[in-house]
């Protein structure tokens, strides 16, 4: 009788993992796939700013397709099509699942490029319980945002400073 388990290294459920090590575990599994290899990432949200992440970290080395498209779970298959083209790794992120500050109710992500503002944003997000409130600080009004909110269940309302930036105002439903 065979007792070995084997592990299915083709799908890669993430639902359990928490946020602040994700995406670094995320990539990790990525980086080990050979060229032509794939696997198919298991969340309960469309990963969208790891979509950006990979977009800004790997351009041209990955492709990204949709298999189960919400909305309680999300199938994204991602596939290595080209070498490395940097030896360069990025460092593991940490505190939530996009580069920020995030201090109590509030994010700053001005002086950030995009679409690690998204990023930011998004991942303070996730935390977000029900009927709580978070303010965002960001250079742009951020119109790519919204959709990704709605989806979320994110009531939003932005306004623009005296100083050029923007305000915006998110609660969980």
């Amino acid at each position: 009788m065979n007792t070995t388990t084997e592990i299915d290294l083709t799908h890669f459920d993430v639902r359990s993992i928490p946020c602040r090590v994700k995406h670094a575990q995320i990539i990790q599994r990525w980086q080990a796939l050979p060229v032509g290899a794939h696997f198919v990432l298991i969340n309960d949200h469309d990963p969208v700013p790891l979509y950006y992440q990979f977009a800004t970290v790997f351009p041209g080395e990955f492709t990204w397709e949709h298999l189960v498209a919400g909305p309680d779970v999300f199938h994204v298959k991602i596939s290595r099509v080209s070498a490395a083209k940097s030896a360069a790794v990025p460092e593991p992120v940490s505190g939530g699942c996009g580069n920020h500050q995030h201090q109590g109710g509030e994010v700053d992500a001005r002086g950030l490029e995009p679409p690690q503002p998204m990023m930011a944003i998004l991942s303070a997000v996730e935390e977000l319980k029900s009927g709580a409130t978070l303010r965002a600080r960001t250079d742009r009004k951020p119109l790519h945002l919204y959709p990704e909110l709605e989806t979320r269940g994110v009531r939003y309302q932005s306004d623009q400073q005296s100083d050029g930036s923007w305000v915006t105002t998110l609660t969980r439903v």
